[in-house]
């Protein structure tokens, strides 16, 4: 895969004119469970017509799978995984507009549905914006890095 390594500041570098311009930040994370692991994958994506800009930078870890069996645990963690960055990232960009995508449906085929209320009352409670499906599109990007 060729993919650059960035360190956090190379990131903060590179989306600092656009968060200056108010460009707002969407951060995902998506999981992918395997026998013995669950990767978690995060994206910070920036995204603005007007600035004609669309860029992405994602971090990845893996986690034991046991824990991750249950569903409700796998959203809660790629969740805490987005809230960790908005957090970092709004310390270094106090004015900036962050909004998390969440993986959760409102639908009635949604088995996430019943999380909906209580995820966004956790984000929007630290001060971020909040999407979820069909317009959480940060977490689709972090899905096809996931596979």
């Amino acid at each position: 895969e060729g993919e650059n390594k960035l360190t956090t500041q190379q990131v903060y570098e590179s989306i600092n004119d656009y968060v200056h311009q108010g460009g707002i930040i969407y951060v995902g994370t998506d999981s992918m469970l395997r026998n013995d692991y669950c990767k978690f994958v995060s994206v910070i994506a920036i995204h603005s017509n007007e600035m004609k800009i669309a860029n992405y930078f994602f971090k990845k870890k893996s986690l034991p799978a046991n824990q991750y069996q249950a569903l409700q645990n796998k959203i809660f963690e790629e969740v805490d995984c987005s809230i960790e960055i908005a957090r970092e990232l709004s310390n270094n960009f106090p004015k900036a507009k962050i909004e998390v995508h969440v993986d959760v449906g409102k639908s009635n085929r949604s088995k996430t549905k019943m999380y909906v209320e209580m995820l966004k009352g956790w984000v929007t409670g630290l001060g971020f914006g909040f999407k979820i499906k069909p317009h959480s599109w940060a977490s689709y990007v972090a899905d096809w890095h996931s596979k």
